[in-house]
């Protein structure tokens, strides 16, 4: 299985409410930049789940339109900024063969990043508006995967391992 995480763009500062807060110009550069990336590397996905945010949302659906044989993208609340990984690794639990893409906020993503590739989050690797985090995982748990690239919005300063 690959997992992505993928943290939603530059969001304008204020709105009436923190899920009402909508991707900027420059937001939608970052992830229109990542997409490209990623859709160079020839990879799929088969499932793409979303937080109910509409930063989220923008972020979903601006990565999938540039990606290729995209899935659509499933709302789930468990994404929502205010959500912690646990439960994330849980529902991820049965989906040991498939090629997920998460699209959602911190700190739930980066702590999904360090639990299943550290075992904890002492050692936290915070991602930053519009990083793609690659996790390849044979089975889901705690220390299980690794992180065999990350995608950032400057793909001259990409990390890799």
């Amino acid at each position: 299985m690959n997992l992505f995480l993928l943290r939603h763009g530059e969001a304008e500062s204020s709105a009436t409410s923190n899920d009402g807060r909508q991707l900027t110009e420059a937001g939608y550069k970052e992830i229109s930049s990542v997409a490209k990336q990623f859709a160079s590397r020839n990879l799929k996905i088969d499932r793409c789940f979303v937080s109910p945010s509409l930063r989220a949302q923008q972020t979903a659906k601006t990565f999938l339109s540039l990606i290729f044989d995209a899935p659509e993208a499933v709302t789930l609340d468990l994404l929502s900024p205010n959500q912690r990984a646990a439960q994330a690794i849980e529902f991820l639990g049965n989906s040991a063969n498939e090629n997920i893409l998460l699209v959602s906020h911190n700190p739930i993503l980066s702590e999904l990043l360090a639990l299943l590739t550290k075992g904890n989050v002492d050692d936290l690797l915070i991602l930053e508006t519009g990083n793609l985090a690659c996790i390849a995982l044979d089975i889901v748990g705690l220390g299980m995967g690794t992180c065999p690239f990350i995608l950032i919005p400057d793909p001259a300063k990409a990390l890799s391992s």
